[in-house]
């Protein structure tokens, strides 16, 4: 079988070359058995300056809104997927694991995810690739990859995460709250149960479940 994997270079692409190259895409989200799921970004080499795609993606992450008048819902969906993609080094996910880019430009990376679910996935929610958001990027501290006792970095993203999902939760929208509160989950932050009592005292209106689910995260009890 021939070599499908394309081979891209970023280094000298403009912010619009880069939302091109996420974007649009031809995507078949539901393949019929027995093909199985195989976006785009399982296949794709990239050269690419750090600094440079770490500025993009806050870019794209603060004025996300024109995407939803560029791009269908699969293709957000599966671009979506590949920037949360734990073994793309062009990712946000595996930006914000780089120990040779600034913690500072990581840290602004993270913190402009506010902005995205607030502008964007408040309103376009997609399938699951918000859903999973923050199980991807909030994870490695479920797992003990990172551990906040080390301190240094650990302690730092974890703060700053903290910080984010904070700011997500607080968004007036199911989905927002739901993948803040999954983050949270996963997080293992030690102010996560005075931040899930006070997101459930101050919306009375919460349904049964949704106060059972962030009462669970507290416990870092989610799956």
């Amino acid at each position: 079988m021939a070599d499908s994997t394309e081979f891209v270079d970023l280094t000298g692409a403009t912010f619009q070359d880069f939302v091109r190259f996420l974007f649009d895409r031809d995507v078949n989200p539901n393949p019929k058995p027995p093909k199985k799921w195989d976006p785009w970004h399982f296949h794709v080499e990239v050269v690419f300056d750090a600094e440079k795609i770490c500025a993009y993606y806050v870019k794209l992450f603060q004025q996300p809104e024109f995407l939803l008048t560029r791009f269908t819902k699969d293709q957000l969906e599966e671009g979506f997927w590949a920037i949360q993609g734990p073994n793309l080094d062009w990712s946000a996910y595996g930006l914000i694991h780089r120990s040779d880019l600034p913690l500072s430009r990581r840290k602004e990376l993270i913190r402009s995810m506010v902005p995205l679910f607030e502008r964007l996935f408040a309103a376009e929610p997609l399938d699951s690739a918000v859903w999973m958001w923050w199980d991807a990027f909030c994870y490695d501290w479920h797992c003990g990859n990172r551990k906040r006792e080390r301190d240094g970095e650990d302690l730092e993203l974890q703060d700053v995460f903290f910080e984010t999902l904070s700011g997500v939760l607080a968004i007036e929208s199911e989905a927002c709250q739901g993948a803040a509160l999954h983050g949270l989950g996963h997080l293992h932050h030690p102010l996560t149960t005075d931040l899930t009592e006070r997101f459930i005292r101050e919306h009375p209106s919460l349904s049964e479940a949704r106060v059972t689910y962030a009462r669970a995260a507290a416990r870092f009890d989610i799956q």
